[in-house]
């Protein structure tokens, strides 16, 4: 077997477009473009042209494991069957990020055709109401419930998805139950992690080291004793919470500057080290600039000296090396300073009395606003 000269690379998340029919309040996108369009949308063929164009070079610059499609909403734009015609054309498998709201009986067939790894799709809470509470809107549960329903019905594989907040976080084992009744046994428990959209919702969302004990205390049945496969894909810092008494569970730390590392591509051109990271790589402001070439910027310092950046906080901790203070996206989004000054928010509000007293206040202007509507 002759081995590729191309550097190795796990995985890129490809953000085919920044529209969504949703408006999630967890949505990391800080460029989103809200509720404008649905699965029938004509997209612009240019930008069309330019994603494409934009994937064949990272393609050809990199050997890549395989291609996640994500949004905005990936489903609602024609786009993403040229782009599963481009992985097929490459013999590179394909994963699907999607709320699951616009899959119709026609997008599952054409799914299952391109034999997709999977679809991950989102239930916040087993009730419309909760899901919706977080999904923008109630109509949206029946409407995911359907998606899911029609791609099994077509054999799409399914991946489950909830993103854990202090609003849902005692509604797990529900939500779980749900997905059981599904039929979907891999699921993601994604801690709210504050970046881009969702810094703003921060107080309301973001869950406490209680929030989490209490989601993975009722998740742990399911994955000892009835053979769920449950990751937790947002960084646990081992110092807010023992993760070790919740095997099999799995957890993870952010793969920045490791070989597990997803990049991000984004709708306008920017390469970036994860979606929820904002700055591009280097600087580049579109890689299909010719005097841009890939290989070298997956390895500009911004990536291989992310790990060497460990917060003050956590310098002499044993854990920094591999933890690296959590999620750094979300430690610059709602902190500032820098990459990485300060450790994540899901930790920070914990130790710093002026940032829990600031999401306090926060929380509480968000209840009174609420109450009077």
């Amino acid at each position: 077997m002759v081995e590729s000269s191309r550097p190795r690379v796990h995985s890129l998340a490809i953000e085919l477009t920044a529209h969504c029919n949703q408006q999630c309040a967890y949505c990391y996108n800080a460029w989103r473009a809200e509720g404008t369009t649905d699965h029938r949308q004509t997209s612009d063929p240019q930008s069309g042209e330019k994603l494409l164009a934009r994937t064949r070079k990272l393609l050809a610059s990199l050997d890549v494991g395989h291609l996640t499609l994500t949004g905005g909403e990936p489903l609602s734009t024609p786009h993403v069957w040229d782009l599963l015609e481009l992985t097929s054309e490459q013999g590179i498998g394909a994963q699907i990020i999607s709320n699951g709201s616009l899959v119709t009986k026609t997008i599952a067939k054409r799914l299952a055709h391109h034999q997709v790894r999977y679809v991950q799709v989102t239930l916040n809470g087993p009730t419309a109401a909760l899901h919706g509470e977080h999904a923008g809107g109630e109509a949206y549960f029946e409407a995911t419930l359907r998606g899911i329903r029609t791609l099994a019905d077509q054999g799409v594989p399914i991946a489950g998805c909830m993103v854990v907040t202090h609003k849902n976080a005692g509604a797990v084992a529900e939500t779980l139950d749900l997905w059981q009744s599904l039929g979907v046994a891999q699921i993601a428990l994604s801690r709210f992690s504050p970046a881009g959209h969702a810094v703003a919702q921060a107080a309301r969302l973001l869950p406490s080291r209680g929030d989490m004990i209490e989601a993975f205390d009722q998740a742990l049945p399911f994955a000892r004793d009835q053979g769920m496969r449950i990751n937790a894909t947002m960084p646990i810092p081992p110092c807010v919470m023992e993760t070790e008494v919740y095997a099999p569970i799995g957890f993870g730390h952010c793969s920045i500057g490791t070989t597990m590392q997803e990049f991000a591509l984004g709708p306008g051109g920017k390469l970036r080290n994860c979606t929820l990271h904002d700055r591009a790589i280097g600087g580049v402001s579109d890689i299909l600039d010719p005097s841009v070439a890939v290989a070298e910027l997956i390895t500009d310092v911004e990536v291989t000296r992310y790990r060497s950046k460990i917060p003050e906080f956590c310098e002499d901790c044993l854990h920094a090396p591999s933890c690296g203070g959590g999620c750094g996206a979300a430690a610059n989004w709602m902190l500032g300073d820098g990459p990485k000054r300060q450790p994540d928010p899901f930790l920070w509000q914990h130790i710093d009395d002026d940032f829990e007293a600031r999401l306090a206040v926060q929380r509480s202007e968000t209840v009174e606003h609420e109450g009077k509507k």
